[in-house]
């Protein structure tokens, strides 16, 4: 690798490996995590625009159960306990919502991807859904 690359401050080292699951197979998602198939980005109509980004917007395929959230004893850099909540967070999302991930400002954030079957979808948890697309 170029050490010109690693010192520009454009350079995002990410995690590019696939994973392969058979288009036959079901994805049941644990805890609060999510699989979205990416959906293409309208720019507007009047330009012809090719985004080579990491996917912003999805629609859900999957959602898990959701999360006991993580609880602190302080402030980041002053924390010396942590635990789980006794209150159970389920997941808002459901099946078929049209979510935005954000992170178009950086050609997207860097969440892992899965191959399935023929289509790559990507993991992410729900606090990561910047917002829900609706129609009304």
């Amino acid at each position: 690798m170029n050490a010109d690359m690693l010192d520009s401050p454009g350079t995002r080292i990410g995690n590019e490996i696939l994973d392969f699951v058979p288009a036959s197979a079901r994805i049941r998602p644990l805890r609060d995590v999510i699989v979205i198939e990416p959906l293409p980005i309208d720019h507007g109509t009047s330009l012809n625009v090719v985004y080579r980004g990491k996917p912003v917007r999805g629609k859900v395929l999957a959602v898990g159960p959701g999360v006991y959230p993580r609880r602190y004893d302080g402030p980041k850099g002053r924390r010396t306990k942590s635990w789980l909540a006794k209150c159970f967070r389920p997941c808002d999302l459901k099946v078929g919502d049209i979510v935005d991930i954000g992170g178009l400002e950086l050609g997207g954030y860097l969440h892992p991807t899965v191959r399935w079957g023929d289509k790559e979808v990507v993991l992410a948890r729900e606090e990561d859904v910047a917002g829900v697309i609706s129609n009304d």
